[in-house]
Protein backbone atom coordinates (compact mmCIF):
# COMPACT_ATOMS: atom_id res chain seq x y z
CA UNK A 1 0.00 0.00 0.00
CA UNK A 2 1.45 3.35 -1.05
CA UNK A 3 -0.63 5.51 1.28
CA UNK A 4 1.03 7.37 4.12
CA UNK A 5 -0.71 8.53 7.27
CA UNK A 6 -2.59 11.84 7.04
CA UNK A 7 -1.63 13.52 10.31
CA UNK A 8 -3.81 16.27 11.65
CA UNK A 9 -2.76 18.90 14.16
CA UNK A 10 -3.50 16.60 17.12
CA UNK A 11 -1.02 13.94 15.89
CA UNK A 12 1.94 16.32 15.68
CA UNK A 13 4.64 17.29 18.16
CA UNK A 14 5.01 20.94 19.18
CA UNK A 15 7.21 21.83 16.19
CA UNK A 16 4.80 20.04 13.85
CA UNK A 17 1.86 21.99 15.32
CA UNK A 18 3.66 25.29 14.67
CA UNK A 19 4.33 24.24 11.09
CA UNK A 20 0.74 23.04 10.67
CA UNK A 21 -0.52 26.45 11.81
CA UNK A 22 1.86 28.24 9.40
CA UNK A 23 0.70 26.06 6.53
CA UNK A 24 -2.93 26.64 7.36
CA UNK A 25 -2.33 30.42 7.35
CA UNK A 26 -4.14 31.68 4.25
CA UNK A 27 -5.62 28.30 3.36
CA UNK A 28 -9.15 27.21 4.30
CA UNK A 29 -7.86 23.79 5.36
CA UNK A 30 -4.95 21.46 4.81
CA UNK A 31 -5.65 18.90 2.14
CA UNK A 32 -4.35 15.38 1.95
CA UNK A 33 -1.26 16.54 0.07
CA UNK A 34 -0.05 18.82 2.87
CA UNK A 35 -1.16 16.32 5.47
CA UNK A 36 0.89 13.64 3.71
CA UNK A 37 3.90 15.97 3.77
CA UNK A 38 3.34 16.59 7.49
CA UNK A 39 4.91 13.18 8.04
CA UNK A 40 8.06 15.29 7.51
CA UNK A 41 7.09 18.69 8.99
CA UNK A 42 10.24 20.57 7.96
CA UNK A 43 9.79 19.48 4.34
CA UNK A 44 6.09 20.40 4.52
CA UNK A 45 7.06 23.84 5.79
CA UNK A 46 9.40 24.49 2.85
CA UNK A 47 6.91 23.24 0.26
CA UNK A 48 4.24 25.31 1.99
CA UNK A 49 6.35 28.47 1.79
CA UNK A 50 6.66 28.07 -1.96
CA UNK A 51 2.96 27.23 -2.22
CA UNK A 52 2.03 30.35 -0.26
CA UNK A 53 4.16 32.48 -2.55
CA UNK A 54 2.72 30.92 -5.71
CA UNK A 55 -0.92 31.12 -4.60
CA UNK A 56 -1.01 34.34 -2.60
CA UNK A 57 2.03 36.52 -3.23
CA UNK A 58 3.25 36.15 -6.83
CA UNK A 59 2.78 38.82 -9.48
CA UNK A 60 0.44 36.68 -11.56
CA UNK A 61 -3.17 37.63 -11.99
CA UNK A 62 -5.36 34.96 -10.42
CA UNK A 63 -6.89 33.81 -13.70
CA UNK A 64 -3.46 33.23 -15.26
CA UNK A 65 -2.10 31.45 -12.18
CA UNK A 66 -5.13 29.19 -11.91
CA UNK A 67 -5.15 28.47 -15.65
CA UNK A 68 -1.50 27.43 -15.41
CA UNK A 69 -2.31 25.15 -12.47
CA UNK A 70 -5.39 23.63 -14.13
CA UNK A 71 -3.55 23.12 -17.42
CA UNK A 72 -0.73 21.39 -15.53
CA UNK A 73 -3.21 19.18 -13.69
CA UNK A 74 -5.01 18.26 -16.90
CA UNK A 75 -1.83 17.58 -18.84
CA UNK A 76 -0.51 15.29 -16.09
CA UNK A 77 -3.91 13.73 -15.42
CA UNK A 78 -4.04 14.86 -11.79
CA UNK A 79 -7.68 15.02 -10.65
CA UNK A 80 -6.70 16.05 -7.09
CA UNK A 81 -5.07 19.29 -8.28
CA UNK A 82 -7.88 19.86 -10.77
CA UNK A 83 -10.55 19.55 -8.09
CA UNK A 84 -8.66 21.79 -5.65
CA UNK A 85 -8.36 24.59 -8.22
CA UNK A 86 -11.72 24.77 -10.00
CA UNK A 87 -13.31 27.09 -7.43
CA UNK A 88 -10.21 29.34 -7.08
CA UNK A 89 -10.10 29.57 -10.90
CA UNK A 90 -13.73 30.64 -11.14
CA UNK A 91 -13.29 33.03 -8.21
CA UNK A 92 -10.26 34.55 -9.98
CA UNK A 93 -12.36 35.22 -13.08
CA UNK A 94 -11.23 32.40 -15.35
CA UNK A 95 -14.19 31.81 -17.68
CA UNK A 96 -15.96 28.46 -17.44
CA UNK A 97 -15.55 28.09 -21.21
CA UNK A 98 -11.76 28.17 -20.82
CA UNK A 99 -11.92 25.65 -17.97
CA UNK A 100 -14.06 23.39 -20.18
CA UNK A 101 -11.54 23.66 -23.03
CA UNK A 102 -8.69 22.71 -20.71
CA UNK A 103 -10.73 19.79 -19.39
CA UNK A 104 -11.30 18.62 -22.97
CA UNK A 105 -7.51 18.71 -23.33
CA UNK A 106 -7.39 19.78 -26.96
CA UNK A 107 -4.96 22.68 -27.09
CA UNK A 108 -4.85 22.60 -30.90
CA UNK A 109 -8.49 23.66 -31.32
CA UNK A 110 -8.77 25.95 -28.31
CA UNK A 111 -10.56 29.19 -29.08
CA UNK A 112 -9.33 31.55 -26.39
CA UNK A 113 -7.46 34.79 -26.03
CA UNK A 114 -3.73 34.56 -26.85
CA UNK A 115 -2.58 35.10 -23.24
CA UNK A 116 -4.66 32.12 -22.07
CA UNK A 117 -3.45 29.95 -24.93
CA UNK A 118 0.19 30.86 -24.19
CA UNK A 119 -0.35 30.07 -20.49
CA UNK A 120 -1.74 26.66 -21.44
CA UNK A 121 1.26 26.09 -23.72
CA UNK A 122 3.68 26.89 -20.89
CA UNK A 123 2.02 24.26 -18.70
CA UNK A 124 2.24 21.72 -21.54
CA UNK A 125 5.96 22.37 -22.04
CA UNK A 126 6.72 22.22 -18.32
CA UNK A 127 4.86 18.94 -17.82
CA UNK A 128 6.79 17.39 -20.71
CA UNK A 129 10.09 19.02 -19.66
CA UNK A 130 10.52 20.91 -22.90
CA UNK A 131 11.80 24.39 -23.62
CA UNK A 132 9.14 27.05 -23.80
CA UNK A 133 9.26 28.32 -27.40
CA UNK A 134 10.86 31.75 -27.75
CA UNK A 135 7.74 33.21 -29.42
CA UNK A 136 5.64 32.11 -26.42
CA UNK A 137 8.23 33.40 -23.96
CA UNK A 138 8.38 36.78 -25.68
CA UNK A 139 4.61 37.13 -25.76
CA UNK A 140 4.33 36.25 -22.06
CA UNK A 141 7.13 38.65 -21.12
CA UNK A 142 5.23 41.37 -23.01
CA UNK A 143 1.99 40.64 -21.10
CA UNK A 144 3.33 39.45 -17.73
CA UNK A 145 6.87 40.78 -17.53
CA UNK A 146 9.92 38.59 -16.99
CA UNK A 147 9.07 38.05 -13.32
CA UNK A 148 5.53 37.06 -14.30
CA UNK A 149 6.86 34.48 -16.76
CA UNK A 150 9.08 33.05 -14.04
CA UNK A 151 6.17 33.03 -11.56
CA UNK A 152 4.05 31.11 -14.10
CA UNK A 153 6.85 28.65 -14.78
CA UNK A 154 7.37 27.99 -11.07
CA UNK A 155 3.62 27.67 -10.46
CA UNK A 156 3.31 24.99 -13.14
CA UNK A 157 6.47 23.26 -11.95
CA UNK A 158 5.37 23.32 -8.33
CA UNK A 159 2.08 21.66 -9.15
CA UNK A 160 3.97 19.09 -11.19
CA UNK A 161 5.97 18.37 -8.02
CA UNK A 162 2.83 18.27 -5.87
CA UNK A 163 1.35 15.75 -8.28
CA UNK A 164 4.35 13.53 -7.62
CA UNK A 165 3.40 13.40 -3.92
CA UNK A 166 -0.26 12.82 -4.74
CA UNK A 167 0.42 9.97 -7.16
CA UNK A 168 3.22 8.39 -5.12
CA UNK A 169 1.18 8.09 -1.96
CA UNK A 170 -2.37 7.72 -3.31
CA UNK A 171 -3.56 10.94 -1.72
CA UNK A 172 -7.37 10.86 -1.89
CA UNK A 173 -9.36 13.42 -3.86
CA UNK A 174 -10.21 16.49 -1.79
CA UNK A 175 -13.92 15.88 -2.32
CA UNK A 176 -15.57 12.50 -2.55
CA UNK A 177 -16.86 11.77 -6.01
CA UNK A 178 -15.79 10.79 -9.47
CA UNK A 179 -12.51 12.10 -10.85
CA UNK A 180 -13.04 14.45 -13.82
CA UNK A 181 -10.56 12.51 -15.98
Amino acid sequence: MAKLPLPDRNNLDDQGKIIYDKLLGPRENLSGMYRTLLNHPILAEHVGQLGTYVRYESQLAGDIRELGILATAREIGAPFVWEKHIQPALKAGLPQTVIDQVLDGDIATADMKPLYLATWQVAHHIVHQRNIPLKTQNMLVEFLGLKGLLDLTIACGMYRMITTVIFSFEVPLPEEGIAPF
